[in-house]
């Protein structure tokens, strides 16, 4: 591998976060001198990625600074030789019709399911893409907008209309079941690679890296980046209210009010009465462990429902590790050094530092229950981790049947809510969703899903 590539490899990693010592960089040479026969992308990969979840970042960037600039530099090439072979061809007298280098896409309706790399690399013009990434749209959003253009909801469609009409065979269907993520995971990486091309910088990256790393890893600029998203999205979740019926001068006619108003004149003329929903401002009640276990998350969570506080006319938050108290009327600073010293300063009144999820939602149902509203949201944000104490299901039963709907962010990952000390089983059959929140990419998700 040329040194300057090897350099530029090392610095990309590097600006989207990924830990790489001065030894591994020593150790990545030796493999390269000492093991010329083992592919240079194999031996980076083994030294270079420690984590599994850096695997994919570590693609993208080989892909941006090794194989694009591989890629250039041919093209280039090819371009020169063949502008040589056109001025010679003209210098003979001799004409002719070249087939054309149009920028339009290619259809996956028209291709099927028989890809290769060349088809993928063909499927939406660098120019379409440029035009996406310099529009300021979201990362996301690019990438439907990118998938609409080549028809791939309506070929995924098409192949699972297929196989539940029994069309398609079982290898045919896991054959496209691959090439589907194939194929989002292409237009992903050329949407990134698009975006730093255009900024000239990693940045774009970094960006997408931050959100699948564990909150509690990140470093300052990662955490930054969590906070300014958390607070874009409270202000989208903020945006959809409840409604509520009120009178207008035109709408859906009120049989209600015509029939009283009726009475009251005594049987008299009437006039027709309307009404018509208007917006009412959400309603939350957010429960959050702050329990050790919860240590490492809470910083996040607690930034989660400071934003929630800013946005909502009507919320209420509690706090709890063995017992429960309110700190809706808490004045929180942005830095939260002053939620936190709260936290400190109930650790030595709650009996322990260990939650007892039991306790809490019994002094939740018999104490504070009763001022909730009925169309109130409850979101509860812990571990489920519960010291093998009692569960007392039926407190959360019984406020979960009071409320219009619970929701529960758990940071574990799902297989760790069966173990003995768990008791997120145990609640979930009482929630209306229940979802992993570990990373900046959940909390993303169930903001679009659930509000």
């Amino acid at each position: 591998m040329d040194g300057w590539v090897f350099i530029r490899l090392v610095h990309a990693l590097r600006q989207v976060s990924l830990p790489i010592s001065s030894q591994d960089i020593l150790d990545a040479q030796t493999c390269l001198v000492r093991y010329p026969d083992i592919p240079c992308k194999q031996i980076l990969k083994s030294l270079l990625i420690h984590r599994p979840q850096d695997a994919g970042i570590f693609e993208t960037v080989w892909k941006i600074a090794v194989e694009n600039r591989e890629s250039t530099e041919l093209k280039d090439s090819l371009d020169a030789t063949l502008k040589d072979k056109e001025e010679n061809r003209d210098s003979q007298g001799i004409g002719g019709q070249g087939a054309g280098r149009g920028s339009g896409g290619i259809s996956l309706t028209a291709i099927g399911d028989i890809l290769d790399h060349c088809h993928i690399s063909k499927l939406i013009p660098f120019s379409r893409l440029e035009e996406l990434a310099s529009s300021g749209a979201e990362y996301e959003e690019v990438v439907k907008t990118v998938l609409a253009d080549i028809d791939y909801y309506t070929w995924i469609n098409s192949f699972d209309l297929a196989y539940q009409r029994g069309t398609l065979s079982e290898d045919e269907w896991y054959t496209h079941q691959n090439n589907r993520a194939f194929i989002l995971r292409e237009i992903q990486q050329q949407v990134l690679m698009s975006q730093v091309t255009l900024e000239n910088s990693w940045k774009p990256l970094v960006r997408q890296h931050w959100l699948f790393k564990p909150l509690s890893s990140l470093s300052e600029e990662e955490k930054e980046l969590v906070r300014t998203s958390i607070r874009k999205w409270a202000r989208k979740l903020a945006l959809r209210p409840g409604s509520r019926w009120k009178s207008y001068n035109k709408g859906t006619i009120d049989i209600g009010k015509i029939v009283q108003q009726s009475v009251q004149w005594e049987g008299g003329l009437f006039h027709l009465c309307y009404r018509r929903r208007i917006p009412r401002a959400p309603e939350l009640v957010v429960l959050c462990d702050v329990s050790n276990s919860m240590a490492s998350f809470v910083e996040f969570l607690i930034h989660l429902v400071t934003c929630l506080r800013a946005r909502f006319r009507k919320i209420r938050v509690f706090f709890f590790i063995d017992s429960v108290w309110d700190v809706s009327e808490f004045v929180w600073d942005d830095d939260l050094s002053g939620v936190k010293q709260e936290i400190k300063s109930w650790g030595h009144k709650a009996s322990s530092g260990f939650s007892d999820y039991g306790a809490v939602f019994k002094e939740l149902a018999e104490n504070i229950l009763r001022e909730v509203s009925s169309r109130a949201i409850l979101i509860v944000l812990g571990d489920g981790k519960n010291n093998y104490r009692p569960a007392q299901p039926e407190y959360f039963a019984r406020i979960s049947e009071k409320v219009r709907k619970v929701f529960w962010l758990n940071p574990l990952e799902e297989m760790e809510w069966s173990e003995p000390d768990n008791v997120m089983k145990v609640y979930q059959n009482n929630c209306s969703k229940v979802y992993r929140c570990r990373t900046a990419s959940d909390l993303q998700r169930i903001v679009k899903d659930v509000f």
